[in-house]
């Protein structure tokens, strides 16, 4: 027998061998084995994430992160709508104490104009820690273990989750003054000074200190050696006063105001009011910290149920759970539907109930579906591409889920967004502004010849629900079904039960009263209108050509006026327009928030777009409603007030109100306790997921098909043989 032969056969059947286990072990899985199985939640982003400062960060898919990692003193319920607040690093919401011109404590809920300064105290809880961190750590003489380090004692380090030495604290409410100090460093420019300038006393004057202490600290850096615009200097915003911030004890503060402003709570809602360490700012302040790539913007800390372990801005983050993270157990106000949704039948149960999550880094959207698909990802928006794939439109015409998708187990989950998209009236215009009965039915036509129902069924695959008014469903004072209709718009229809347009011929009868029969004026000419907008429209051609169509039934001629963006925004701040489309995403769910949009000191023109009130409407009667409403306490006067502002809005019809957009999102089975929650991004602690589930998802949707290369590896191995063994010797 021939060794060499032997020797070679024996070689080649290691080979294709070790070729079919190669083969059995191939995966399409995108996550590493030390995650892919376990309980880790797979989101993603697409947008390149600014800034994780709770003074600074406002983008939306910054919250989605920086949220579960730091807390503030309230939060929303997760699933009561409307949105109410309930505690959260604090005991309770408190009451507001209001006080007079002469000192003494108001009763009840006083008018705004009987009160010279309100207080709200802040109680909070007891024994709250924080995520463990190097800055917290010390040696044994009570001296911060990293003050002074050397860069070489920290190379390689490449998460703050690495450091050596690690350690913990309990929160304070100075962490809360520290906090709120800093939002006046005009170095931060933070987005939220100018609204918090307005309603906590003594920010003006602690901005002014704090650029005093940061011109001495930099003169004193720079006869160090140090260059200040690399190595930031730090004051001690534990010493600078903040009139409107008054710490009682170490779980007690106080927030000063010198006017009535109710929507305060909601601010504190908000991570701008986290509580921020000290000792945080002190650690990245460090030379060595910032020479080694580390910095507080990159690396928040808090005392919420998730900390940040991976920073890899351009491909992925990883947040673990907190295990510091206090005693918070799964409790809410959940209604009839959220009960029989399941949503509740982890009450009682402690959170976080995921351990881990891991947000990746995807340029488009498809790459999510097919992976979503593939059950990699546990949640998906559905892309304009797939819509009919995944969605099955039923004979009532409501949305639903594919049968495909229903297979798979999977579940489509809408909600409406605190939005309003509407078409605006430029009001200082001759021809469409004004007040006069005449303009007021001109508008009211075409808001009825633009059945924004027709748009969102045609543009948005359904996905909106038509407005009556500014408010969004969901925010106090928005009332839906037969009691929210527009009567100068719209109707209820009673065997449909849902509102529709008025007909065409209701408007062609308002243009006559108007002063435009068939859209002819006085001087015999058709009414040509304006609609502005920047760059390729705020709405596509398509839609545009839609609402042209629309005008044309009143004999309407609408032009188009394109400008660049600058010019665009020049134009509106001057009042110089006839037409626009606009939105507003509500930052806080109360009704003052989209209201005072129309009131007339917000006037954009009048304040060279400092005002928000893009229509430069002015109503003294709406005015004198709205401020009796703003700073009032929800209850039925107050509801009443909401009312019959509305209603103002809706005769005037400064706007032509358009929709709330609706989000679509697809999930599967395996995901429990998922509710869209449009207020806050605190809510992934809710979330569980049955990994065995998932697992055994993966398993059978995504099985190799390997038997086209185990007979490669045969043929491949039989006729190696073949040559082996035909060789001569």
């Amino acid at each position: 027998m021939n060794k060499a032969k032997i020797s070679w056969t024996i070689a080649v059947t290691v080979v294709m061998a070790a070729l079919c286990l190669l083969l059995r072990s191939c995966t399409n899985n995108p996550w590493p084995a030390s995650i892919s199985e376990g309980d880790t939640y797979f989101t993603s982003f697409s947008s390149e994430f600014k800034t994780f400062d709770p003074a600074v960060s406002y983008y939306v898919h910054e919250g989605e992160l920086l949220d579960s990692i730091v807390e503030m003193p309230f939060c929303y319920d997760y699933l009561k709508r409307p949105y109410e607040l309930r505690p959260m690093l604090a005991t309770e919401v408190p009451k507001p104490i209001y006080y007079g011109k002469d000192g003494s404590v108001l009763p009840g809920d006083p008018p705004s104009a009987d009160v010279a300064r309100v207080e709200y105290v802040i109680h909070l809880k007891e024994g709250v820690k924080y995520q463990p961190h190097p800055c917290f750590a010390k040696e044994a003489d009570g001296t911060p273990s990293y003050k002074g380090v050397k860069l070489e004692e920290i190379a390689g380090i490449k998460s703050i989750a690495s450091f050596p030495k690690q350690d913990t604290r309990i929160m304070t409410a100075n962490d809360f003054k520290v906090a709120l100090t800093r939002l006046c460093d005009t170095r931060l420019s933070s987005p939220i000074y100018s609204t918090f300038l307005s309603f906590i006393t003594g920010m003006d004057e602690c901005s002014t200190a704090i650029k005093a202490e940061v011109a001495r600290l930099e003169e004193e850096q720079q006869k160090r050696g140090l260059n200040p615009e690399r190595y930031t200097v730090l004051p001690d915003y534990r010493k600078i006063s903040l009139q409107g911030v008054e710490v009682i004890d170490d779980n007690t503060f106080k927030i000063i105001m010198p006017r009535k402003y109710p929507q305060a709570l909601y601010w504190m809602a908000l991570h701008f009011f986290s509580p921020v360490p000290y000792e945080a700012l002190e650690f990245f302040a460090e030379p060595a910290i910032v020479d080694a790539g580390f910095a507080f913007k990159n690396w928040p800390l808090g005392t919420g149920p998730y900390m940040m372990t991976d920073c890899n801005l351009r491909d992925f983050l990883t947040l673990k759970a907190n295990p510091n993270f206090r005693d918070d157990f799964y409790d809410w106000d959940a209604s009839a539907e959220d009960k029989a949704a399941g949503l509740m039948a982890d009450k009682g149960q402690k959170m976080p109930f995921i351990k881990q999550i891991r947000f990746q880094f995807e340029r488009e959207s498809i790459p999510v579906w097919i992976k979503f698909l593939q059950g990699y990802y546990d949640t998906s928006g559905i892309p304009s591409d797939m819509y009919d794939a995944a969605v099955n439109m039923e004979t009532n015409g409501d949305m639903g889920l594919s049968p495909e998708m229903a297979e798979k187990g999977m579940q489509m989950i809408s909600s409406v967004s605190a939005t309003s998209f509407y078409l605006g009236f430029n009001m200082l215009d001759p021809v469409v502004g004004g007040m006069d009965p005449k303009q007021k039915k001109l508008r009211q036509a075409i808001s009825i010849v633009l059945d924004y129902q027709e748009y969102i069924d045609i543009f948005m695959n359904g996905r909106g629900v038509m407005s009556q008014s500014i408010l969004a469903p969901g925010i106090y004072g928005c009332q839906e079904g037969k009691e929210g209709v527009n009567p100068f718009t719209c109707r209820w229809d009673e065997k449909e039960q849902k509102i529709v347009r008025l007909d065409v011929e209701r408007a062609k009868q308002l243009m006559v009263e108007a002063g435009y029969p068939n859209g002819v004026g006085a001087d015999g000419k058709p009414l040509v209108l304006h609609y502005d907008a920047s760059g390729s429209g705020s709405q596509s051609k398509a839609g545009f050509l839609w609402m042209r169509d629309k005008m044309s039934k009143l004999g309407i001629v609408l032009e188009e006026r394109l400008t660049d963006l600058n010019r665009f925004r020049d134009k509106v701040n001057k009042g110089d327009w006839q037409l626009l489309f606009s939105g507003w995403v509500a930052d806080y769910p109360d009704p003052e928030n989209f209201l005072f949009l129309f009131a007339s000191e917000n006037s954009a023109a009048a304040s060279q777009g400092g005002g928000s009130n893009k229509t430069n409407y002015s109503s003294p009667e709406f005015d004198k409603v709205f401020h009796q409403l703003e700073s009032m306490n929800n209850g039925p006067e107050r509801m009443a007030l909401i009312q019959k502002a509305l209603r103002i809005l809706q005769e005037d019809a400064p706007c032509c109100w358009g929709y709330h957009p609706k989000s679509l999102v697809l999930t599967h089975g395996w995901l429990k306790n998922y509710k869209p929650h449009h207020m806050s991004k605190t809510f992934k602690k809710c979330l569980r997921i049955d990994h065995d589930a998932r697992n055994a998802f993966r398993r059978k949707y995504n099985q190799p098909i390997v038997w086209p290369g185990y007979v490669a590896i045969a043929l491949v191995y039989l006729g190696g043989l073949l040559l082996i063994w035909r060789k001569k010797d």
